[in-house]
């Protein structure tokens, strides 16, 4: 049993410290001044709360608050978002929003 463990963390060890794959599991939003824009698959992950727990860590002040009081909302707009194939994106004042196309510098992909 020690031997299988010490596997699965060896494992998980590489996994992390392989900068491509750490960096395609971390959410990276897109920031321009006064609005951060999420991609496609940022969006979707914005649907469940566990990724909007992820995205919440990893974004800039004031967002994470803004993330933290407006948890629903967003969660409602990136299902919306998702089903007709746009992204999320969320202003410094609060507003949260769609976007595609090429709005936020394109980064709707």
């Amino acid at each position: 049993m020690r031997m299988v463990i010490n596997l699965i963390v060896a494992a998980a060890a590489v996994t992390v410290a392989s900068p491509a794959l750490a960096a395609s599991a971390v959410p990276g939003p897109h920031y321009t001044p006064g609005t951060i824009y999420f991609n496609k698959t940022e969006t979707a992950e914005l649907t469940y709360p566990a990724g909007l727990a992820a995205v919440r860590a990893v974004t800039a002040a004031p967002f994470g608050d803004i993330v933290t009081r407006h948890a629903t909302e967003i969660m409602v707009q990136a299902g919306s978002a998702n089903m007709v194939g746009q992204c999320v994106k969320i202003t410094s004042a609060g507003a949260i929003g769609t976007y595609g196309g090429n709005d936020g510098d394109g980064y709707c992909q």
